[in-house]
């Protein structure tokens, strides 16, 4: 393996994410005349918002990297780390490879999952996210019934998608209640984009004839049916959960920048500054990276990102940006979506069934986390020895937050997140063959 100073970029910029966060980075650093190079795991650019099937015309991002010089579009490319020297270590169809770059962007999105359910993980349960990515990226249709269940507005999205596209969602069951989506009109004024899309998402599943069970708390899914609070048995043939989002903190990790307990989200986030410094020199990290907000807020802290990155290696910014008015829009999305984690959060139930898993990856039930916390043990990498909690290939990115709420629930904030080494995944085994 080449030392990452034989494959030196050094007047370049790396942008990690191919999202609505990394396209307003390049849209800034592109127009400044930096070269950049983008890396993505998925076969197209888009991200989750904006993710497209294989055969749809090309995406904004994908135009400019065919037809702006110095701007590289690497897709299907996975990033495993952020190492010393500023280098990008990534795995995409040519092989392994380290390159190094004058600064880094991570632009790396978020991801949605579901707290301990009985009954979960079981045959026809998914993240709500996995239904939509694969609707909108592969033109996967759920056959059968589907019920969406979890938490907050994306169930809506993932819903109404279904739906348009004659999928049979039968009902949408969301911890908020009515009341809960009207205390947030007050900071919703700022952003009414938010709050239009909303309203057009539940016209939708209205006339599409889908059940809208808000207030309503899921409490079992077993044997093809979602038990509610209120007592009633939902049918599913498919049955998608979203609780909470989680920022995709892991290669700002192995970067060595640092991380806090965010109590809004319950969750650990990156520290920035206010337009995406981090404490390592020259990596920033924008979108949801900086907390859950949604892809508003993560057009504006691209943008200040890139801005940043700009201003620190000393280059001109093509356009003479008005920082005060784009920071200014960024901390209303950023009210916005910490007061929406809060109401989420406050309609959150502890964890019951003490069968329930928390990490689907070692297999650790409830009770055993339980255990571990009423020792007094506070801080994640102790739970993790003595439960295997984040020890799967996953390293935590899913039992984390469910781990940080039971030790919240003992009283206790949790300390550091756990480590993160370079990323893994299972691979199959003809990688490894020659000639295959």
């Amino acid at each position: 393996m080449p030392h990452p100073e034989q494959n030196a970029a050094s007047n370049a910029v790396a942008i990690i994410g191919a999202g609505p966060a990394g396209l307003a980075a390049t849209r800034e650093l592109a127009a400044a005349g930096m070269a950049i190079e983008i890396f993505d795991e998925q076969p197209r650019a888009g991200g989750n918002v904006g993710r497209v099937a294989t055969g749809a015309p090309p995406t904004e991002l994908e135009r400019m990297a065919t037809a702006q010089p110095g701007v590289t579009l690497h897709s299907s490319h996975r990033v495993t780390a952020i190492g010393r020297y500023h280098t990008v270590e990534s795995a995409g169809p040519d092989g392994y490879e380290i390159r190094r770059f004058a600064a880094i962007l991570l632009c790396c999105g978020a991801y949605d999952l579901a707290l301990p359910l009985p009954g979960v993980p079981g045959p026809g349960i998914s993240s709500a996210g996995a239904l939509q990515a694969l609707l909108k990226g592969q033109g996967v249709v759920p056959r059968g019934r589907v019920v969406i269940a979890g938490s907050g507005p994306f169930l809506y999205v993932a819903a109404d998608g279904l739906a348009r596209a004659g999928v049979p969602v039968t009902a949408v069951v969301d911890r908020l209640s009515a009341t809960d989506y009207a205390r947030l009109a007050l900071p919703g004024l700022a952003v009414p984009g938010n709050g239009l899309e909303f309203m057009l998402r539940l016209w939708s599943l209205r006339r599409h004839g889908v059940r809208i069970l808000q207030g309503r708390r899921p409490t079992s899914a077993a044997g093809g049916r979602l038990q509610v609070d209120s007592g009633e048995e939902l049918p599913f043939d498919r049955l998608g959960l979203s609780d909470l989002f989680v920022p995709q903190s892991q290669l700002a990790r192995t970067a060595g920048c640092r991380q806090r307990y965010s109590g809004d989200g319950g969750y650990f986030v990156t520290e920035t500054d206010q337009d995406g410094r981090t404490s390592v020199d020259s990596i920033y990290v924008c979108g949801e990276g900086q907390g859950v907000r949604g892809w508003r807020h993560a057009l504006l802290s691209g943008r200040l990102a890139a801005l940043a990155a700009l201003n620190d290696l000393g280059r001109t910014p093509a356009r003479a940006p008005t920082l005060t008015l784009i920071r200014h829009r960024r901390r209303l999305l950023n009210a916005f979506g910490a007061r929406l984690e809060r109401i989420m959060r406050e309609r959150e139930t502890p964890a019951n069934g003490g069968d329930s898993v928390v990490c689907a990856c070692e297999g650790t039930r409830l009770d055993a986390v339980r255990e571990a916390v009423d020792l007094g043990l506070r801080d994640l990498s102790s739970i993790k020895v003595v439960t295997r909690c984040g020890m799967g290939p996953c390293q935590g990115r899913y039992c984390e937050p469910v781990v940080s709420r039971l030790i919240e629930s003992g009283g206790n904030v949790p300390t550091d997140p756990l480590n993160q080494r370079a990323l893994t995944r299972p691979v199959p085994a003809g990688e490894f063959v020659d000639g295959v």
